[in-house]
């Protein structure tokens, strides 16, 4: 059927015409207003013809959408679809037969297609297997990927308005904030997703939940400038990442792989705080033993537990969306990013086959 597509009036468009009227009892050699009583041209028995402006405003198209069908120029702006009953210079003149042809384009153009798409939809339309069939099919599957994406957008504007109720100096970061939440909200449902065949318990996914919402605070409260990690009491993520940062640029400047021994305790540790939000001792643990030994322990500690899964595949998810880049890399430094986020693919990969080989 490609073949046969791309040829004008002298293709889609003269098939289309003998295919309507062939498919008309009431349209053929005679038109339909000639044979009903009180039509206009029933007495007469003249052809009545409709001029452009009367096709416009019985279908809806536009006039330069009927000239474009029209134009037999396909080198320029024209598509060579249709030739009406009578076409002269500067004069132009429409049967019942194109009537009912811009008619059917009008619906074709409501449901999504483009005048450029219009000739081969006809042709579907016009083949007596599912063609036309599968050619909805594909628009309806065109239209639902705008309409997620439409979705997306709103969705973007709903929490740039929230942002825009912040003070004008903290609008960015209020912007980050609701932008870094929903990345985090998105990489705690998706890990769900890869380890549910693992039986994670609802009550993981809660715990995960919140450590990663206590990752973006901490991240958030660095580029705030609300004071040094490392000085923030309690418990939680945040006075953790200071050594974190620390980690990492010694891992960069050393030239480690995101794959080797160091890199990978580091994304335990990070996953394991995540997993269970602990930090009172780990934090003192930083000043005074330094974050390897604290990874170690954090992994030996943690390592065969269903949170801490979670918890690595949720941060590799969180780490693979690029637009958390920019905070990230502002907090752990030039480089970090792209070391994050392959060090805990790496990670991801072999805790899930760690975990196989112990059940």
């Amino acid at each position: 059927m490609e073949e046969r597509q791309g040829h004008g009036a002298k293709g889609a468009g003269r098939e289309l015409r003998a295919w309507l009227l062939g498919r008309s009892p009431g349209l053929g050699a005679h038109v339909l207003a000639a044979r009903l009583p009180g039509g206009t041209a029933w007495r007469a028995r003249e052809v009545p013809m409709w001029k452009r402006s009367d096709v416009e405003r019985l279908t809806g198209l536009t006039r330069h959408m009927i000239q474009d069908l029209c134009n037999p120029n396909t080198s320029g702006d024209g598509l060579g679809f249709w030739e009406p009953a009578i076409s002269k210079p500067g004069y132009s003149r429409f049967d019942e037969g194109d009537l009912l042809a811009f008619y059917l384009v009008r619906q074709l153009m409501k449901a999504g297609f483009t005048l450029k798409e219009i000739e081969s939809a006809v042709f579907d339309l016009m083949e007596d297997d599912d063609s036309f069939e599968r050619a909805l099919r594909r628009k309806a599957t065109v239209l639902h990927r705008r309409r997620a994406e439409l979705d997306s957008k709103l969705s973007v504007l709903e929490y740039l308005e929230v942002a825009a109720t912040a003070a004008t100096d903290d609008r960015l970061y209020a912007v980050m904030e609701v932008a870094l939440t929903q990345s985090a909200e998105r990489a705690v449902r998706a890990a769900t997703a890869a380890v549910r065949a693992a039986e994670a318990a609802e009550a993981d996914e809660g715990s995960v939940r919140c450590g990663m919402r206590e990752l973006v605070a901490a991240v958030l409260s660095v580029l705030r400038g609300e004071g040094a990690p490392a000085e923030v009491g309690g418990r939680g993520i945040a006075p953790l990442v200071a050594g974190w940062a620390r980690v990492v640029a010694d891992l960069l400047a050393d030239n480690a792989a995101p794959v080797t021994a160091g890199a990978q305790r580091l994304i335990r540790e990070m996953a394991h705080a995540i997993a269970s939000g602990r930090a009172g001792s780990v934090c003192n643990a930083l000043a005074s033993e330094g974050a390897g030994n604290v990874c170690d322990a954090l992994a030996t500690e943690g390592a065969s537990s269903a949170r801490d899964a979670l918890a690595v595949r949720a941060l590799a998810a969180f780490l693979n969306e690029s637009e958390n880049g920019v905070p990230i890399e502002l907090v752990f430094g030039e480089g970090s990013f792209a070391f994050l986020a392959q060090a805990a693919r790496i990670a991801c990969s072999e805790y899930g086959s760690s975990n196989q080989v112990r059940a």
